[in-house]
């Protein structure tokens, strides 16, 4: 086998696309699996060709064997062996599929960022219902990763042997049901994935809003999840260098999130005490990290995930950071606008509310 040989085995999506492809040479499909769900039903965004679902055992078999009949790179003896049982392997497994009109060569950067970017909305859709601590049990974050053992062996006349192990836990995913279906398609995070592919100035804050998210969800320190939740809500509504973060983000992300002025002056609080708890971490106030509790960072991250909702759903209004500032500024000294989009029922508004005045969160 030669170097150009071993190079191509090395790489399983473009080669695999890339045999995919060539079934049909119009529209080529990008498939990749996700450890983070379990598709009983599939999650469908026709919109943009996406899915997430689970690919049968007789869908792999019909699949390899589709292959193995119309791909002729594929029918030498060790590319066959191996692509096939890499095909094989997609048996009962949840995917990720994109497809898209071109040579598969083409759409596999545009696919591989459309993927993590569903992956990454999905994960946060949960976010809403579902709490930091119950998420990180299912996918095993707080859990080894491999198999751990040791040994300690006495000396002298102390002779022993004392040893423990550590079994790696196989995390069990976030199931994609009917229920989730619903709710993420209800609720807009459709929209909010074509807003965050779009090509608008938006789009770029969206897209660094739900990295950091993402990032902070899946963090198992607690402190370290405050400073990532915190970046996350600043890529979306800072808009420059020299602003104060508390008294800016407290304005905006109050304005945006409720015209009512109880809501407003609740979620104004809760932000200025984010901010301060925040700060206490990075600069070391032990005082104020003495106030740092999970539904601190919980109620924090519901609060973006329904900011980014809903500046999703009126990005006629606010495409760009100057139409948003300008926005703002207009609520500040007007009467709250009536013309806005709210793609959720306000119960998730005040459920985030309400997190802060809870001493935990519930299991």
């Amino acid at each position: 086998m030669d170097k150009n040989n071993v190079q191509i085995q090395k790489s399983l999506s473009p080669a695999l696309d890339s045999a995919i492809g060539n079934i049909c040479p119009v529209e080529s499909r990008y498939i990749r699996t996700t450890w983070m769900f379990n598709a009983k039903t599939p999650l469908l965004l026709p919109a943009i060709s996406v899915s997430v679902r689970t690919i049968s055992a007789n869908e792999s078999q019909k699949l390899m064997q589709d292959i193995r009949k119309r791909n002729v790179f594929m029918r030498h003896s060790w590319e066959n062996d191996f692509y096939c049982r890499r095909i094989e392997s997609l048996a009962n497994k949840s995917v990720i599929e994109v497809r898209r009109q071109g040579d598969p060569d083409q759409i596999i950067p545009a696919a591989e960022k459309i993927a993590d970017l569903v992956e990454k909305v999905a994960l946060i859709s949960q976010i809403l219902i579902m709490n930091r601590r119950e998420l990180q049990r299912k996918l095993a974050i707080n859990s080894p990763r491999q198999s751990i053992f040791d040994i300690t062996i006495g000396g002298g006349n102390n002779k022993f042997l004392r040893s423990k192990i550590k079994a790696e836990r196989s995390q069990q995913g976030i199931d994609i049901d009917e229920k989730f279906c619903k709710r993420f398609q209800r609720r807009g995070f459709p929209n909010l994935v074509i807003q965050c592919i779009s090509d608008h100035e938006v789009s770029k804050r969206l897209n660094n809003t739900l990295n950091w998210l993402f990032e902070s969800r899946l963090e198992p320190q607690l402190a370290a999840s405050v400073t990532k939740t915190a970046i996350s809500l600043e890529s979306l509504l800072i808009f420059s260098d020299t602003e104060p973060l508390a008294k800016s983000l407290s304005e905006r992300v109050a304005f945006i999130l409720s015209p009512n002025f109880e809501e407003r002056k609740s979620i104004s609080k809760i932000i200025k005490k984010f901010y301060g708890i925040r700060s206490g971490v990075v600069h070391g106030n032990q005082k104020r990290q003495n106030d740092l509790t999970p539904n601190l960072v919980e109620g924090a991250d519901r609060l973006i995930v329904l900011l980014c909702l809903k500046m999703a759903s009126n990005i006629a209004k606010w495409n760009s950071a100057d139409a948003l500032r300008e926005w703002c500024e207009e609520e500040r000294w007007g009467s709250p606008s009536t013309d806005i989009i709210t793609p959720f029922p306000n119960f998730y508004l005040k459920n985030a509310i309400n997190l802060f005045n809870q001493k935990s969160v519930q299991s």
